[in-house]
């Protein structure tokens, strides 16, 4: 068995979650003695695909009567790996899945997503392909905090004091401000802890919304705002994080969540922008639907009035390791393969 695993980002645009995944995978098929390879030119039994971009790929399996994967939802932080588009009307937020990503997954044999919640979204969206439900693995090993040196990248290429404490957000530069507002909030309300934003652009390096532009300037200095940063960096940042915050209402990346547990750092998100079943309030993660909440739990955390959830959390992704993870991928492989045999 020989699988293509492909994940292809544009080098003038920031990748992240999706380069992520497919780490994650090829690590999971080694742990799991399955061959792998990253070239369409090579002979393969199974395509297994993280992203729309590559969608020439995907008409090429089903032309070839090859079994086709795809990874979805797995990655709604990477601009070039996520699949759901947000629009309001009347007060209400409605989701669903981008039209170019809905051709895209009725492709395949057989789609993989991380929960129940990721499951009825794709379903109630026209998915008409076989969907089953897996959380991605996780290397913890990525992790090691008994490595100084590279615990310390983060303090070195942004030049920050390491005695501070430390938040970490990941989100995106959006027109409606949301989340943003309340990143600041808590900022304010926590002056001698750093605050450093993630945050994914439409255009890299360019936020188009004045006012958006206008909140960012006015917003205290111990707030940083940063757009996808490399992987060594935004690793680093997680080791020393005390806080992984998702003041966002969007769903965010199960990847990016995942690893923030495995760095053990204390989640405090917003109940929206995490699928159902993820995460426990109060045992996992600190869970508020609303701005205040965001805002109140990152104080009283830093002042001591929360128990610590992170070694709950952490527990919960061990349970995903790349070895389980791949034993999994092996055996949905092996069914598509065997169903193309019939």
């Amino acid at each position: 068995m020989k699988i293509l695993v492909s994940f292809q980002p544009n080098t003038k645009a920031p990748d992240f979650e999706g380069t992520r995944l497919r780490k994650i995978i090829k690590g999971s098929l080694e742990m799991a003695n399955v061959e792998y390879t990253t070239s369409i030119v090579d002979k393969f039994d199974v395509m297994h695909l993280i992203s729309v971009e590559d969608d020439n790929k995907a008409n090429d399996a089903n032309e070839n009567g090859i079994p086709l994967i795809i990874s979805a939802l797995y990655c709604e932080d990477d601009p070039l790996a996520n699949y759901l588009e947000y629009k309001s009307k009347d007060g209400l937020r409605t989701i669903s899945i981008r039209s170019k990503c809905l051709k895209f997954l009725n492709k395949a044999d057989l789609v993989l997503t991380p929960t129940e919640e990721s499951r009825e979204i794709l379903i109630n969206n026209g998915v008409t392909s076989d969907i089953q439900v897996t959380l991605p693995g996780v290397n913890v090993s990525r992790f090691d905090f008994s490595r100084t040196d590279e615990k310390d990248i983060f303090y070195r290429y942004f030049g920050e004091n390491r005695s501070k404490k430390l938040v970490v957000a990941i989100g995106e530069y959006d027109n409606n401000m949301e989340g943003i507002s309340a990143f600041i909030n808590a900022a304010k309300k926590c002056p001698d802890v750093l605050f450093y934003y993630i945050g994914r652009e439409s255009i890299p390096g360019i936020i188009k919304s004045f006012k958006l532009r206008s909140l960012i300037d006015s917003s205290p200095k111990n707030v940083k705002f940063k757009g996808i940063i490399p992987d060594d960096v935004y690793r680093s940042a997680l080791m020393n994080a005390d806080i992984f915050m998702l003041p966002g209402y969007k769903k965010a990346g199960v990847v990016a969540l995942m690893d923030a547990m495995a760095a053990k750092c204390q989640l405090i998100v917003r109940k929206q922008a995490v699928f159902d079943g993820m995460l426990e309030d109060g045992k996992t993660a600190y869970l508020a639907e609303f701005s205040e909440t965001l805002t109140s739990l990152t104080k009283d955390y830093f002042d001591g009035k929360l128990k610590d959830t992170t070694e709950n959390a952490y527990k919960e992704v061990l349970q995903n390791s790349l070895i389980n993870h791949g034993e999994k991928l092996k055996w949905y492989y092996q069914q598509q393969i065997n169903i193309k045999n019939l």
